[in-house]
């Protein structure tokens, strides 16, 4: 289906939606993010049939936990997939005006399936990202996992799981400072089960320009800057082979700053955190859940804006750069969530982005992407 030069694809059952159900669409909105499941809505619009029953409903073709697939394409570009999704809600308004009845139908990614049931699971023997690439591919998932340590060796202590799949996954990310998120791989479609640090080098995925004049391509722009949110931490913890008291700290993140001067080194004197009761048993894992902590805490600017179907593509994951904000916020921003929304002809992204500095290094890149 074409609206004014983006084109869309939508599959329901992994096969193209037949042409009656194309016609009835008015909306399709899909939130992508990176903090919690990815969520899809499709809105058609229903009328009434000669039998008395209603159009698309009739056939039901939206059976609980139909796969659902959403591919947009730009231009002359090739198609992306944006989301592989399973049905979850209908929501159904029979209006009194003919021809304003719509149909409503929501799902959720693939976390969905990792969040139906609970187990109690050892895992003796390994570190968590080799924990999170065992996990993703018992849920037919191809994993995407950067290497943690250390390891939790028996009979010292093992990793248990306790709970669905995905929330043990992101209690794992979390004292790792990692991202943990399912996103289809956008040109073959297959979804990845991303267990990994932010990646925070490379060509963003779009220049955006704020009050840029007539290259001006965001709207609504807004960026918050909490500047005392950075924290250095500290903790002393019980060494299980030792037997001894051993201090763990972390002054300053580890992550590569996106600009000049990183949030946490501006902050004099620096904020300090002392986390207690971790559960950790080992002064190395300590170590390991402060760092992240710290990591976290540098995030301290947050960006949101709205962009046309003049801009790329956009997925959560990846780098923009933004210019038009002056020397202290220009640069670049790691995007954390997208909302794609295609209605009446048009195609908008709603975008939030994060950054961990301010003020521009320099090698930033500006030049109009194609």
């Amino acid at each position: 289906m074409s609206l004014d030069g983006i084109r869309y694809m939508l599959l329901i059952g992994d096969v193209p939606a037949p042409p009656e159900l194309l016609a009835a669409v008015q909306e399709i909105e899909v939130d992508c993010s990176l903090a919690e499941a990815s969520v899809f809505r499709l809105r058609f619009g229903i009328t009434k049939t000669e039998v008395g029953d209603w159009s698309i409903l009739e056939v039901d073709p939206f059976l609980p936990l139909t796969p659902v697939s959403v591919r947009i394409q730009r231009g002359y570009e090739p198609p992306l997939a944006i989301i592989n999704g399973f049905v979850t809600e209908h929501a159904v308004s029979f209006a009194d005006q003919p021809g304003s009845s719509t149909l409503d139908v929501i799902g959720m990614d693939a976390t969905l399936l990792m969040n139906m049931s609970e187990t109690v699971v050892a895992w003796p023997n390994m570190t968590d990202s080799e924990i999170a690439a065992a996990v993703f591919n018992q849920n037919l998932i191809m994993p995407s996992v950067d290497a943690t340590a250390p390891v939790l060796v028996e009979p010292d202590a093992t990793t248990i799981q306790r709970g669905t799949d995905i929330r043990f996954l992101r209690r794992l990310a979390r004292r790792n400072g990692f991202d943990c998120y399912v996103q289809p791989d956008p040109f073959t479609g297959l979804d990845i089960g991303y267990f990994r640090n932010r990646t925070l080098e490379g060509v963003p995925e779009a220049v955006l320009s704020v009050n840029f004049g007539v290259d001006t391509s965001v709207r609504e722009f807004n960026l918050t800057y909490e500047l005392v949110r950075p924290t250095a931490a500290t903790a002393t913890g019980l060494d299980t082979l030792t037997k001894t008291s051993q201090p763990a700290f972390a002054l300053t993140t580890l992550e590569l700053p996106l600009g000049l001067e990183g949030t946490l080194a501006r902050e004099l004197p620096p904020g300090e955190v002392l986390p207690a009761d971790t559960g950790l048993m080992r002064t190395a894992e300590l170590q390991r859940f402060l760092q992240a902590a710290v990591d976290r805490s540098s995030w301290a600017l947050a960006a949101t804006g709205t962009v046309g179907s003049d801009v790329p593509v956009l997925a959560p994951g990846g780098l923009v750069n933004i210019r038009g904000l002056g020397r202290l916020y220009n640069g670049s921003y790691f995007l954390t969530r997208v909302r794609h929304q295609i209605a009446a002809g048009d195609y908008t992204q709603r975008f939030e982005a994060e950054r961990n500095a301010v003020s521009e290094t320099g090698a930033e890149l500006y030049a109009e992407l194609p």
